[in-house]
């Protein structure tokens, strides 16, 4: 019996002790100002006059056997409430303002969707106007593209035309140089040939003057001279 006793004094300081936790968030409940004591009783210190309904807090230390819980405020102020007064979920005036806040922020996000959305259609207006003066000009532009190449081709055909003369007009000059080179050849032997005439001339008058004297006929003595 006297080996059982410590076991058991063992075992119920166990389930005694006090639980300590990890910070976790409790909530004050609806409509209520509870205060914070520096202690585990009625007895202690106050060192909060009385936290409002919906204060978050975070919970260090939880006695459920003594009904009371350590706390931590916003501020840092740390004691002990009655766990009684604390819930897990925030209250429902907290739930209420979370609400409407949300409610708000998707109001005014919703706002700025249509807001956004009307720009956006704008915008595409603009795009849209701006789309079918692009069209239009780029048909305006392939329409000139294909007269410049129409005239590109007439100008091809143009310098195709004016090499080929240009070869003609070199090839005539040829011709003619030549030809000029052939009548001035030509004339010098006309030259020379009526100036070899000429000469053969004067030598031919010169040889008929020469023996023109010798083939007069010579006077006959008749007897009638006598």
């Amino acid at each position: 019996m006297k080996n059982i006793l410590p076991y058991l004094l063992t075992t119920s300081l166990l389930f005694a002790a006090p639980a300590t936790l990890s910070a976790e968030t409790r909530y004050i409940t609806d409509l209520l100002h509870v205060p914070v004591r520096s202690g585990k009783g009625n007895e202690f210190r106050i060192l909060h006059r009385g936290l409002p309904s919906g204060t978050q807090l975070e919970l260090l230390e939880d006695i459920p056997t003594e009904g009371w819980a350590r706390i931590r405020t916003p501020k840092g102020t740390e004691g002990w409430v009655r766990r009684q007064y604390l819930i897990s979920e925030p209250v429902a005036k907290l739930k209420l303002a979370q609400a409407e806040n949300s409610l708000a922020r998707f109001e005014q996000l919703e706002g700025n969707l249509g807001g956004e959305v009307q720009r956006l259609e704008e915008e595409n207006g603009l795009l849209s106007t701006s789309l079918s003066t692009v069209r239009e000009q780029n048909q305006t532009l392939a329409t000139e593209l294909k007269a410049l190449k129409a005239l590109s081709a007439d100008a091809l055909d143009l310098n195709e035309r004016h090499q080929k003369l240009l070869h003609q007009y070199e090839l005539l000059k040829q011709e003619k140089t030549m030809v000029e080179a052939e009548i001035q050849r030509l004339s010098g032997s006309e030259s020379h040939k009526w100036y070899l005439y000429g000469a053969l001339s004067v030598v031919l008058g010169a040889l008929l003057a020469m023996i023109a004297p010798h083939m007069r006929p010579r006077k006959r003595h008749t007897e009638w001279a006598n």
